[in-house]
Protein backbone atom coordinates (compact mmCIF):
# COMPACT_ATOMS: atom_id res chain seq x y z
CA UNK A 1 0.00 0.00 0.00
CA UNK A 2 1.42 3.53 -0.83
CA UNK A 3 1.77 6.02 1.68
CA UNK A 4 -0.83 8.07 -0.52
CA UNK A 5 -3.25 5.12 -0.23
CA UNK A 6 -2.45 4.81 3.81
CA UNK A 7 -2.99 8.79 4.20
CA UNK A 8 -6.52 8.10 2.25
CA UNK A 9 -7.65 5.31 4.42
CA UNK A 10 -6.94 7.76 7.90
CA UNK A 11 -9.47 10.01 6.37
CA UNK A 12 -11.60 7.69 5.25
CA UNK A 13 -11.99 5.96 8.58
CA UNK A 14 -11.45 9.04 10.63
CA UNK A 15 -8.52 7.79 12.49
CA UNK A 16 -6.02 10.49 13.51
CA UNK A 17 -4.25 7.56 15.09
CA UNK A 18 -3.57 6.12 11.96
CA UNK A 19 -2.43 9.62 10.37
CA UNK A 20 -0.39 10.13 12.85
CA UNK A 21 1.65 6.91 12.10
CA UNK A 22 2.40 7.92 9.13
CA UNK A 23 4.21 10.88 10.10
CA UNK A 24 8.00 11.12 10.53
CA UNK A 25 9.30 12.21 14.32
CA UNK A 26 10.54 15.22 13.04
CA UNK A 27 7.56 16.25 10.73
CA UNK A 28 6.82 19.60 9.99
CA UNK A 29 3.95 21.18 7.63
CA UNK A 30 4.82 24.69 6.46
CA UNK A 31 1.94 26.94 5.57
CA UNK A 32 2.81 29.26 3.00
CA UNK A 33 -0.36 31.45 3.25
CA UNK A 34 0.89 32.37 7.26
CA UNK A 35 4.25 31.55 7.02
CA UNK A 36 3.26 29.03 10.34
CA UNK A 37 5.67 25.77 10.68
CA UNK A 38 3.42 23.29 12.32
CA UNK A 39 5.60 20.08 14.68
CA UNK A 40 3.49 16.90 14.49
CA UNK A 41 1.87 17.93 17.24
CA UNK A 42 0.64 20.82 15.99
CA UNK A 43 -0.54 19.49 12.67
CA UNK A 44 -2.34 16.38 14.54
CA UNK A 45 -3.99 19.26 17.30
CA UNK A 46 -5.06 21.29 13.99
CA UNK A 47 -6.54 17.83 12.25
CA UNK A 48 -8.47 16.12 14.88
CA UNK A 49 -11.62 18.28 15.03
CA UNK A 50 -11.26 18.36 11.09
CA UNK A 51 -11.10 14.92 10.68
CA UNK A 52 -14.09 13.79 12.11
CA UNK A 53 -16.26 15.98 10.92
CA UNK A 54 -15.22 16.81 7.00
CA UNK A 55 -14.07 14.74 4.66
CA UNK A 56 -11.84 15.92 1.71
CA UNK A 57 -13.91 16.08 -1.74
CA UNK A 58 -12.37 14.69 -4.84
CA UNK A 59 -9.38 13.67 -3.34
CA UNK A 60 -6.14 12.78 -5.58
CA UNK A 61 -2.34 11.58 -5.91
CA UNK A 62 -1.04 13.54 -8.77
CA UNK A 63 2.40 12.16 -8.31
CA UNK A 64 4.30 10.19 -5.75
CA UNK A 65 7.55 7.75 -5.77
CA UNK A 66 9.81 7.48 -2.84
CA UNK A 67 10.84 10.71 -2.09
CA UNK A 68 7.78 12.87 -2.56
CA UNK A 69 4.15 12.73 -3.00
CA UNK A 70 1.78 15.54 -4.58
CA UNK A 71 -1.55 15.47 -3.78
CA UNK A 72 -4.70 17.60 -4.60
CA UNK A 73 -8.00 17.94 -3.17
CA UNK A 74 -11.53 20.43 -2.25
CA UNK A 75 -11.57 20.84 1.62
CA UNK A 76 -14.86 22.08 3.04
CA UNK A 77 -14.61 23.76 6.38
CA UNK A 78 -16.77 24.58 9.11
CA UNK A 79 -18.04 28.35 8.35
CA UNK A 80 -19.48 26.20 4.69
CA UNK A 81 -16.57 27.67 2.67
CA UNK A 82 -14.50 25.53 0.53
CA UNK A 83 -10.90 25.52 -0.19
CA UNK A 84 -8.82 24.14 -3.13
CA UNK A 85 -5.65 22.26 -1.58
CA UNK A 86 -2.42 21.25 -2.81
CA UNK A 87 0.35 19.23 -1.04
CA UNK A 88 3.89 18.43 -1.43
CA UNK A 89 5.32 15.93 0.62
CA UNK A 90 8.76 15.59 1.57
CA UNK A 91 8.92 11.76 2.50
CA UNK A 92 11.58 10.23 4.57
CA UNK A 93 11.69 6.36 6.05
CA UNK A 94 8.32 6.12 4.07
CA UNK A 95 6.95 8.38 6.02
CA UNK A 96 6.05 11.92 5.72
CA UNK A 97 8.42 14.31 6.70
CA UNK A 98 7.45 17.75 5.85
CA UNK A 99 4.24 19.04 4.18
CA UNK A 100 4.23 21.78 2.05
CA UNK A 101 0.31 23.62 1.50
CA UNK A 102 -0.85 25.67 -0.67
CA UNK A 103 -4.80 26.41 -0.52
CA UNK A 104 -6.88 29.26 -3.04
CA UNK A 105 -10.58 29.42 -1.76
CA UNK A 106 -13.54 28.01 -4.48
CA UNK A 107 -17.00 28.93 -5.20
Amino acid sequence: MTLYEKYAESWDTKSIYMLAALCHPNFEMVMHSSGFIASKNEYLERLRPLIQKFTPKKRRCLYENEDVMIMHFIMPFPNGTKDAVIYNVQKEDGLMRKIETGSIPIK
